[in-house]
């Protein structure tokens, strides 16, 4: 009998040490998660309640980068007619000027094609030169934001596509910011 109740004892005890063990390892990976989260979107001009990312975005091999003018997703489009096409997704302070995202200028229109298709969309289409590659992107205002989405290189995608691609967000959970923001190899003073 007391063998037994020594036996019983002995495994309560094994299970509950692996228990605690699986308990404590999980709060550690969760704490870890959450400080990451914190520090990756810690320079957005937003709260992390009000980013949005493009629906289906956050899978293993995209990535998103924060900063202080913003948040940018690259990911693969598929614009509905059987192809996947490489894009680059924000959600970007706009310029008080331009109400444009910094870098982005209709100034030229050697190089650029800009057409204002209302309702807060600009289209523009950049043509190759020495110093650029050629590319189609939509920008929409949405408030104190402006969307939008860019296809690098000459592959023709429709606008309809683009839209789409700036209608169907939502705000991320902290695992599919954890998916698109921890890049290979990164690291923390906590990891």
């Amino acid at each position: 009998m007391r063998r037994r109740l020594a036996l019983v004892a002995l495994v309560l005890l094994v299970v509950g040490g692996i228990g605690y063990a699986g308990l404590r390892a999980a709060y550690h990976r969760a704490a870890k998660d959450q400080r990451d989260v914190a520090a990756l979107t810690g320079s957005s001009p937003w709260p992390r309640e009000q980013l949005l990312i493009p629906d289906g975005s956050a899978r293993p091999g995209n990535v998103a980068f924060v900063s202080d003018d913003g948040l940018e997703v690259a990911y693969h489009l598929d614009p509905g007619d059987g192809r996947s096409v490489p894009v680059l997704w924000g959600l970007r302070v706009p310029q008080p000027r331009t109400g444009l995202p910094e870098g982005v200028d209709c100034g030229s229109p050697r190089l650029r094609t800009c057409t204002d298709l209302g309702g807060g969309e600009l289209l523009m289409v950049t043509r190759k030169t020495d110093n650029s590659n050629p590319s189609t992107a939509l920008y929409r205002a949405d408030g104190g934001r402006v969307r939008s989405v860019e296809v690098q290189g000459p592959d023709p995608v429709e606008v309809d596509a683009l839209r789409a691609a700036l209608d169907r967000v939502h705000r991320p959970t902290d695992a599919e910011l954890l998916e698109l923001l921890r890049h290979e190899g990164y690291r923390t003073d906590w990891s």
